[in-house]
């Protein structure tokens, strides 16, 4: 059985340079971790599908019964390492084609998925 996807179309609002991919999905990976455990953020699904930080945008997936429990923690997030940011949902989507539009700014040809990891 497949489990139901949504996409939330982020932008980042901030006047610094926004961190690297990496630090970026592990603040929300450990802010994920703090507000719900190891439990709840497996339910969540979080993956980081996009991120694009010249363009300050990205794309975040989850499970489609936990796009508030994200919303919430993402809302939570103020600085990542020493970078003062403001993280906006603008659009919530059920495919990336979708969220997409919400992102006019980005070229859908260069969203890039994040690899798995084995």
């Amino acid at each position: 059985m497949r489990l139901r996807q949504r996409y939330l179309a982020i932008r980042l609002l901030t006047h610094q340079n926004l961190p690297s991919e990496p630090t970026f999905r592990n603040a929300i990976w450990n802010q994920l971790q703090r507000l719900y455990g190891e439990l709840g953020m497996s339910r969540i699904g979080f993956w980081l599908t996009a991120y694009h930080p010249e363009k300050q945008s990205a794309i975040i997936r989850c499970q489609h019964t936990q796009v508030r429990p994200l919303r919430a923690a993402l809302a939570t997030i103020r600085q990542i390492d020493s970078t003062l940011l403001l993280i906006h949902v603008v659009g919530v989507s059920g495919s990336i084609k979708k969220a997409l539009a919400f992102l006019p700014q980005l070229d859908p040809t260069h969203v890039v998925r994040s690899r798995k990891y084995r």
